[in-house]
């Protein structure tokens, strides 16, 4: 089953099944440990006997002592507890993180390569310009050839550009018909239609085809007006007749865009724009985000970007030191051409949007593809390492003062119990501090859900009234009052008081 469901199921399957480092470790020092704790408790019992009962007693004490406090439940618990906290309080902000894994990761990112169309842009392209080259042909002639070629093909730009000869009422001609449909790679498409050659790509395309130096130069500086506001320029030619139309699609970049690269910026972490898009048009995206020009890597194609996090990720094994933690390489992106750099980065993060094979690949998956939801995962990365830091200290730091004084014979058997089952219950409350309380949560959703506004349960929308937030609730939720800014007021259902159903109407 391939449906969003089970997608999700396998990514929770996966994420319980994926265990980090640094469990790991703390479960082989356990399995060293605790033998060792074992053994020398039975020798500080038994031996002992064979120098007195005095002798004896004193140590048999002071060995029960030992076993208690030395027992590794806290220390053990301590990482597990944390993270399942972590990964919990990621899941309820709709951010699914596949494993402690993958969360321990996060608290090492120093650099991160967001791809740009559909991660740092909304991947919802428009045609906004189109321009007639020379008088071959007519304005509709060409664009009906533009749609023939682009109604094939599966890349956004191409269903823009559809849709954007539509607009004009030009659709796809009945009496053409393009054979030979061949995906150009990082260029375009090409076809025959009446028996002649008909290509549609970028400057690329048509820099390799030689057509390009053949533009008019009035063409040729509105074409460079368009890249340097950030659209993505493309042309159209037919054999014969050399380029016969340009076109200018753009993406509209994330609101969030732009505040999130800034923040992570300030965090440490360098940040990288991959995208395939010609150099000027690329500049005018990145710029907009708060990016140099050395951050932005232009004219890739899919391998390009393999390659580019192959060399990032080989760099940060070659600068490692035995005493430094790794560098950590992610790569953000959405689509199908994304995953082979996804798979290959430390970590990977995909946006639930995108493609079902980039969520598949990627260790984490953003549900609703808010980039605000990135920062908070790295964040949250950072917490849980910090408290399994402090978990870990902890125990070891109340194990080993017990211990001491057991072995110098001023502790009782009782305080050995109480310390270690205060340790434990300690690093628990401590782990799961990191769940937002169910309060919280409650508010957080009102608050998002009266800004943007929903549907109730009837089917109309609230998206034109923000100040309230109608909510399908049973007759026995009480009102209350959620914050100094939300109140909630039961109300019936439906006109006639509510007796038709046993459902009201819950107004903040």
């Amino acid at each position: 089953n391939n449906s969003a469901i089970a997608r999700l199921i396998r990514l929770v399957e996966e994420a319980q099944a994926n265990r980090s480092e640094t469990e790991k470790l703390v479960d082989a020092f356990a399995k060293i440990y605790t033998p060792i704790v074992l053994l020398t408790a039975v020798c500080m019992c038994t031996i002992p006997w064979a120098f007195g009962p005095d002798a004896g007693r004193f140590w048999t004490h002071n060995g029960l002592v030992a076993i208690v406090i030395a027992c590794p439940c806290a220390l053990i618990i301590s990482t597990p507890v944390t993270y399942v906290a972590g990964l919990a309080a990621a899941a309820q902000k709709g951010v699914i993180v596949k494993g402690g894994a993958c969360m321990e990761a996060m608290a090492g990112v120093k650099r991160i390569a967001f791809d740009k169309t559909g991660t740092l842009s909304e991947g919802i392209f428009q045609l906004l310009h189109f321009n007639l080259v020379g008088t071959t042909r007519s304005r509709k002639e060409v664009l009906e050839y533009l749609a023939l070629m682009e109604a094939p093909a599966s890349h956004p730009l191409s269903d823009a550009i559809v849709k954007g000869a539509a607009n004009e009422e030009v659709g796809i001609p009945a009496h053409l018909e393009v054979k030979d449909h061949t995906i150009l790679p990082g260029e375009g498409i090409m076809g025959l239609v009446q028996g002649k050659q008909v290509h549609v790509g970028n400057q690329k395309l048509f820099k390799r085809l030689n057509l390009l130096a053949q533009l008019p130069k009035v063409d040729a500086g509105i074409v460079g007006e368009w890249a340097n506001a950030g659209g993505s320029v493309g042309f159209i030619s037919i054999d014969g007749e050399g380029i016969v139309g340009a076109y200018c699609v753009a993406d509209r970049i994330r609101s969030e865009a732009a505040s999130v690269v800034t923040s992570l910026q300030k965090m440490g972490i360098s940040i990288t724009m991959l995208t395939g898009d010609q150099r000027r048009a690329a500049l005018g995206i990145g710029h907009q985000i708060g990016l140099r020009d050395e951050d932005i890597k232009s004219q890739l194609l899919p391998e390009d970007k393999l390659a580019y996090i192959s060399n990032e990720v080989e760099a940060n094994v070659a600068e490692k030191k035995c005493w430094t933690r790794k560098r950590k390489v992610m790569m953000v992106g959405d689509g199908v051409n994304d995953a082979p750099a996804l798979a290959l980065a430390d970590i990977s993060v995909a946006m639930g949007e995108g493609a079902a094979l980039a969520m598949e690949t990627s260790d984490v998956t953003l549900m609703d593809s808010n980039l605000n939801k990135l920062l908070f995962i790295i964040r949250m990365g950072r917490r849980v390492t910090r408290t399994i830091i402090e978990n870990v200290v902890f125990s070891l730091a109340c194990k080993a003062v017990v211990m001491g004084f057991a072995f110098a014979g001023r502790a009782g058997l009782w305080a050995a119990i109480a310390t270690d089952v205060g340790s434990m219950l300690v690093v628990t409350l401590n782990g799961m501090k990191l769940l937002p309380s169910s309060r919280k949560v409650r508010q957080n959703e009102l608050r998002s859900r009266t800004g943007e506004g929903i549907s109730d349960s009837r089917g109309s929308s609230t998206s034109g009234r923000p100040s309230q937030l109608l909510l399908e609730v049973s007759n026995n939720d009480s009102t209350d009052t959620i914050d100094d800014n939300f109140v909630v007021e039961d109300r019936p259902c439906c006109s006639n008081g509510g007796a038709c159903c046993n459902k009201k109407e819950r107004v903040v």
